[in-house]
């Protein structure tokens, strides 16, 4: 953590199988003080509605506490999806980490 700044390098697939871990993690890193939490999903080659979910589960922490939670980097086919589902309108998506934590 760095000037309450968070960024969680997330990889392989979310899915059933590993969205709460995600969602554990980043609400470990919301209850140890992140203000800003970044979601790298660059390296992300599936996600579902779990992983969908554990982002919102991320976001509802972190708004009930002024933090804030953005994605970065998603792939165009997962960016499509996710656009979609128009969580893009609550939870901000970035071309990159850089953009992520200076927006």
């Amino acid at each position: 953590m760095r000037g309450g700044r968070v960024v969680l390098a997330v990889t392989g697939a979310v899915d059933w199988a590993t969205a709460g871990a995600l969602r554990a993690t980043a609400l470990e890193e919301i209850a140890a003080g992140a203000r800003k939490l970044v979601l790298d999903f660059s390296l992300l080659s599936f996600w579902d509605s779990s992983g969908m979910g554990a982002v919102a589960s991320a976001y509802r922490s972190a708004s009930q506490v002024g933090a804030s939670v953005a994605l970065a980097g998603l792939s165009p086919t997962l960016e499509k999806t996710y656009r979609l589902t128009g969580m893009d309108k609550v939870v901000p998506l970035h071309r990159d980490v850089r953009t992520a934590l200076t927006a």
